[in-house]
């Protein structure tokens, strides 16, 4: 594994083309676009047409470049169609995708989601986030935190695919959630735009962005810098930067794009509380002087090519991450670590680079259309550990000591096929993924930290460990689509995920959390019954029934925990991280969405301005069937989530937009602990935009409108405990373009 880097240098310098996901990464077809194949003879260009032609068609097409999405339950959130949101405002991105829970971080780090209660939703653990249809995580499936999230000012659309619909990309059983950036639309010429923000708690941000088009060629670039002193009054502070370049030659029937981009931030970690603490002050903090860095760097070249009845893409990226914590020792659940206490450093590196590459084949058969799909994906990591102990509570360079050094690596291999047969209203799409996944973890150094207040590390902490795994599964899928009218379709999926086991299973650095036992790969079977129909053009309605087996799930049971070989007992608020059962979770989601009036009428009849709303819920039913969380409700899985908004576009340039989100109680624990409880909550949140002539435009936005006092996340151990929701909050913004 040594040679990664020459790896992914000679990856880069022979693969001239690629691209990921057939345009599906920048692009869509929409929905009803004729998808014929042409004349075996005759190439046909690329298609560049975005879903928002139709405001009103959240979905996905059957179709779409190398992708067959026909019988697989996908979501989709246009954040074209709403004013602009400021930051990473999770909850109103998300406001019509049932059943995404997102579980709040007040510093902006990172992004936290769940879905049906398939393990915690710390960074997104459960699930494939991709940008434009890369891995924004360090690792693809063994280290799969959501560090970054594309700037939402630049996010055109947000895919959601659920269960057997997310085997497109990966096995991982939450399914995979896809933020799609726009393109420029420009077809000669330039411009550029900028947007300058303020708000509450020392807000400030600025975006600018350019793109050009001459001929064959278009460039498009931006930059965005935010930074804040956050909800909480100690240590929450923020700063992000991140920017991004492509350059685009396209011809008829080909495209190449070159493109590059980079993130850096630095989070200040204000610590959780008790929750007497948070009854007192919800923006008080326990750790004063703990810090997060994050950057990461992504080189890509991509492709697609159609000629005839034959699509091809591919797509060659490197990611290299760097991920540096510094913690103080000896802290407790939800108290103020004391001042004395030294840092400990945590410094993770990821050097990766992957490969995929797809092809799709339509045929037809007298009036049938059918359509084969296959592909391949490549991924190799390094990712060596290093922690080391301060000298001090703030000291950077771990001068007190090498604790613990790892090496960690790890090569993903996969290949897939899918067919749509097309039986005049009737769609079978049977599908079948391999995935190949070997994993090496060596510890060189493991220590105890000594003295919390500045002793040298102490002792051995037992045996190094070793891990060598080697995982092949064959993974299947079978979705089928009916449409029993023009206006309805009836929609059936079953499938089987997969999650191997992570780098850090079986390791923990953190104070109050054990790591118990063995950890084997978690197995899901996932179930999908549903409807969807549309009896106006102003009016779309859906149902689904769903059920998952999850087994091995691993998630946490939390203390008081009596002692358990060859770990001691654990305390109120600490944690012992381990195998928890194999979950059932059981449930529907319902939804619509209405336009009540507008340019394509509505119940009130048609009219240049348009209001439309959207409802969804999801109602959970979820339990341990088997192991140590036996009967227990697994955590971050509320009975009811259900979101609403309400849009308004005015045809003299104003938009306003309501969301409301509630969430019933959960835990943050899988056996349901009560210093983890959650109580339910209900936030909304408005913005605004309005339009002066086609340059100038002005937005604002007030968070938590009801200035609502709730929790959303509760972490474990040492700087664990309540993570507040932030109090009401405000921002107003300018934008230009020319």
């Amino acid at each position: 594994m040594g040679g990664s880097a020459c790896v992914r240098a000679a990856v880069l310098a022979t693969l001239g083309w690629a691209v990921g996901t057939g345009g599906a990464a920048a692009e869509a077809t929409v929905e009803g676009a004729d998808t014929r194949p042409a004349t075996p003879a005759t190439a046909k260009p690329i298609e560049t047409v975005v879903v928002v032609g139709d405001r009103l068609k959240r979905e996905l097409p059957d179709v779409d470049g190398t992708r067959l999405l026909a019988g697989k339950r996908t979501s989709v959130a246009l954040l074209a169609d709403v004013p602009p949101i400021e930051g990473p405002n999770f909850r109103q991105a998300f406001a019509e995708i049932p059943g995404l829970l997102v579980s709040e971080v007040s510093n902006q780090s990172w992004q936290s989601v769940s879905y049906r209660g398939l393990g915690e939703p710390h960074e997104s653990w459960n699930l494939l986030t991709l940008k434009d249809g890369i891995p924004v995580s360090p690792d693809l499936y063994s280290y799969p935190a959501a560090y970054y999230t594309p700037p939402l000012d630049v996010v055109e659309r947000v895919e959601f695919l659920r269960g057997g619909a997310g085997l497109v990309y990966g096995p991982l059983p939450g399914g995979v959630l896809n933020y799609v950036t726009r393109r420029p639309t420009r077809t000669e010429g330039a411009g550029a735009q900028a947007k300058l923000t303020a708000g509450s708690f020392g807000l400030r941000s600025a975006f600018a962005g350019a793109d050009a088009a001459s001929g064959p060629w278009r460039l498009w670039a931006y930059g965005r810098q935010s930074e804040g002193d956050g909800p909480r009054r100690v240590n929450g502070d923020f700063e992000q930067r991140s920017a991004v370049a492509r350059v685009e030659y396209a011809q008829d029937a080909w495209r190449v794009t070159f493109g590059l981009d980079w993130y850096d931030g630095e989070f200040g970690e204000p610590g959780g509380l008790t929750r007497e603490r948070w009854r007192a002050d919800d923006r008080a903090g326990s750790t004063p002087v703990d810090r997060m860095f994050l950057s990461r760097t992504v080189p890509f070249v991509s492709a697609e090519l159609t000629q005839g009845e034959w699509w091809w893409s591919a797509r060659a990226f490197t990611v290299d991450y760097d991920r540096t914590s510094r913690r103080q020792a000896g802290g407790s659940f939800g108290q103020p670590t004391p001042a004395a206490n030294v840092a400990i450093l945590q410094r993770q590196v990821f050097d990766g680079t992957g490969v995929d590459l797809r092809g799709r084949r339509d045929l037809a058969f007298g009036d049938a259309r059918h359509a084969l799909t296959f592909g391949a994906t490549w991924w190799d990591s390094e990712a060596p550990v290093f922690v080391d102990k301060g000298a001090t509570p703030t000291d950077g360079k771990g001068l007190a000591g090498a604790l613990a050094r790892t090496a960690r690596d790890g090569t993903t291999t996969a290949a897939f096929a899918e067919l749509k047969l097309a039986f005049d209203r009737l769609q079978l799409v049977p599908g079948l993924r391999y995935e190949r996944i070997e994993q090496r973890v060596v510890e060189s150094l493991d220590l105890g930290t000594g003295s919390p207040t500045g002793g040298p590390p102490g002792g051995p902490n037992g045996a190094l460990s070793a891990r060598d795994s080697n995982e092949a599964v064959l993974l299947w899928g079978l979705g089928l689509t009916w449409d029993w009218t023009d206006e309805v379709r009836l929609l059936a999926n079953a499938s089987r995920g997969f999650k191997p086991q992570l780098f850090n299973d079986g390791v923990t650095f953190q104070a109050g959390v054990d790591a118990a036992g063995s950890f084997d790969a978690s197995y899901s079977t996932t179930y999908e019954l549903g409807v969807q129909a549309r009896p106006q053009e102003w009016l779309a309605l859906e149902a689904a029934a769903f059920a998952v087996r999850l087994e091995n799930q691993v998630g946490f049971l939390a203390g008081p925990l009596a002692a358990s070989p060859p770990f001691g007992a654990v305390g109120a608020g600490g944690a012992r991280r381990l195998t928890v059962g194999t979950l059932d979770s059981r449930g529907f989601d319902v939804g619509g969405s209405i336009e009540l009036f507008g340019p394509s009428g509505g119940p009130f009849g048609g009219s240049a301005d348009r209001l439309r709303l959207q409802l969804n819920a999801q109602l959970l039913d979820a339990e341990f069937a088997t192991g140590p969380a036996a009967g227990s409700t697994p955590q971050y899985a509320p009975d009811l989530l259900a979101r609403a908004s309400l849009g308004w576009q005015s045809a003299g340039g104003l938009e306003l937009a309501l969301f409301a989100t509630w969430s019933a109680a959960q835990n943050g624990a899988d056996n349901g602990a009560a210093e983890f409880a959650i109580p339910s909550y209900f936030v909304v949140d408005a913005t605004a935009s309005w339009r002066f002539g086609e340059r100038l435009a002005i937005n604002a936005g007030v968070n938590n409108l009801l200035d609502e006092e709730y929790v959303a996340r509760v972490r474990p151990g040492g700087g664990g405990g309540i993570d507040p929701g932030a109090p009401r909050n405000v921002y107003v913004g300018v934008r230009y373009g020319w």
